[in-house]
């Protein structure tokens, strides 16, 4: 398999992976950082607060489209023109604020990709940071594990995050009954494992005891509190 076809590969995976991630749009808007957020309203307001002041001791030094006007709309217009220019100045801001931290949580190098989104002209840093970037970390479907996507395998279970067919060995879905590359069957996927819950025992005599008992019945020792069991979930009938 070339290099262009890895690449492609994984970029593919990735967009599969975040297809997953269940985000609103109210907590996208919170990765900001909040004083960035503070920065950008505080520098508005002193824009307008010069604004105001100008405009009432210059008005004979405002632009010729509003001279003879009054002097409340002619303020109302240097308003108007300065919150357009803050909105445009603004959202660039606070989106590269946004690549910055979205991109230290998904595990990339923030510096670099802000740099990427803010030295590559029209944009086209910005698409190709929101093309490449990596999903978001998300648990081992095994063992519940925090994995990223660039681990093949989960560290704690050994668990395939990354399933391939075994005959072009190019990445597939874990839901697919057939190769969509090149056609072959592919293997069943074997049904996740429940967890195994321990009855609780003794940390002094590791004998069994009973989860509402304070003291072992056996050697006298304190035992620790245990966590009520989680509620199964109810299945639909």
């Amino acid at each position: 398999m070339s290099t262009e076809d890895q690449f492609l590969g994984r970029v593919k995976g990735n967009w599969r992976q975040r297809a997953k991630e269940k985000s609103r749009l109210r907590d996208e808007l919170r990765v900001v950082p909040r004083w960035l957020r503070r920065t950008v309203v505080v520098l508005y307001v002193v824009a307008l607060a010069i604004v105001a002041g100008v405009t009432l001791t210059n008005q004979a030094d405002l632009p010729d489209p509003l001279a003879g006007i009054p002097l409340p709309l002619a303020m109302l217009a240097m308003f108007g023109i300065v919150t357009a220019a803050a909105i445009f100045v603004g959202s660039f801001i606070l989106l590269f604020g946004y690549i910055n931290r979205d991109a230290k949580r998904r595990g990339m190098s923030p510096v670099l990709w802000t740099l990427v989104a803010i030295l590559v002209p029209y944009l086209i840093g910005v698409i190709i940071y929101f093309v490449v970037r990596e999903p978001l970390p998300y648990p081992c479907p095994q063992c519940g594990a925090t994995v990223t996507s660039r681990f093949n395998y989960c560290p704690s279970c050994q668990c395939t995050l990354r399933p391939n067919c075994p005959q072009c060995r190019r990445e597939v879905s874990p839901e697919d009954r057939f190769c969509p590359h090149c056609g072959a069957s592919l293997p069943a996927t074997p049904p996740v494992p429940a967890p195994v819950r321990l009855p609780p025992s003794c940390p002094q005599c590791r004998r069994e005891v009973h989860p509402a008992d304070r003291f072992c019945t056996h050697c006298g020792a304190s035992l620790p509190a245990v966590p009520p069991a989680a509620p199964e979930p109810v299945r639909p009938v």
